[in-house]
């Protein structure tokens, strides 16, 4: 190619790069022409003062942060009226002795208990206290006298009274008579013979008492009834 041919095709180039800047900041132009100041960047309509960035209604001297009106002295935080004396706190007036708390006079069975070892009130003898009774009973009541098993520590009425011993002088007396051990254990002036029967039962040979109503506690009775009545003192060893 040609010098001339050369530079003819150079100044059609730089022409047609001129055309398509001045295409382009026009187009350009037209552009900011139509749409003007970006509306977003302006002050943003949000970037006013925030109605809740100003003073903070609740961030005011809250009507709770004052003096609590249950702060004050508390009406039940003093005396307490039940903090006196306790009216109950004295002496018991039942804390005193119990007049129950005794020796119980009436409970049966139980060592110098007058209740346990005198008649009751509606009891009948089971054998004649005039000493009229039959042969029969009058063999239980001797094997009775002599039996081990009606006491709890081994002793029978025969372990204090064989041969007529241990006898009192007021035994020679009919029954009912005076007995020191039933007028210092219980406080009886005189005793029947089912109640010394009884009062032996309980306290030397530590048992319980027989039942008024049974058998063997009138063979007994009725068997000491005789032995006091054929009694003239104690036999000589």
């Amino acid at each position: 190619m040609n010098l001339k041919k050369r530079l003819n095709l150079s100044r059609s180039a730089t022409l047609a790069g001129t055309l398509l800047t001045v295409t382009m900041a026009g187009a350009a132009g037209q552009i900011m022409a139509q749409c003007g100041a970006n509306p977003c960047a302006g002050k943003n309509p949000c970037a006013s003062q925030n109605p809740c960035a100003g003073t903070n209604p609740c961030g005011g001297k809250n009507p709770c942060a004052g003096t609590n009106p249950c702060g004050g002295k508390n009406p039940c935080a003093g005396t307490n009226p039940c903090g006196g004396k306790n009216p109950c706190a004295g002496a018991n007036p039942c804390a005193g002795a119990n007049p129950c708390a005794g020796a119980n006079h009436c409970a049966a069975d139980s060592q110098k208990n007058p209740c346990a070892v005198i008649r009751p009130a509606d009891y009948s003898p089971g054998y004649k206290e005039d000493g009229e009774n039959p042969q029969e009973l009058l063999s239980r009541g001797e094997a009775l006298f002599n039996d081990t098993d009606l006491s709890s520590n081994g002793l029978a009425c025969a372990s204090c009274h064989s041969g007529n011993q241990r006898y009192q002088a007021t035994f020679e007396q009919a029954y009912p008579h005076r007995v020191a051990m039933g007028m210092n254990l219980y406080g009886m002036n005189e005793v029947q013979a089912d109640e010394m029967v009884q009062i032996c039962m309980v306290n030397p040979m530590a048992s319980d008492t027989l039942d008024w109503a049974s058998m063997d506690l009138a063979a007994l009775a009725a068997y000491v009834v005789d032995v006091q009545q054929g009694y003239s003192g104690p036999q000589k060893q």
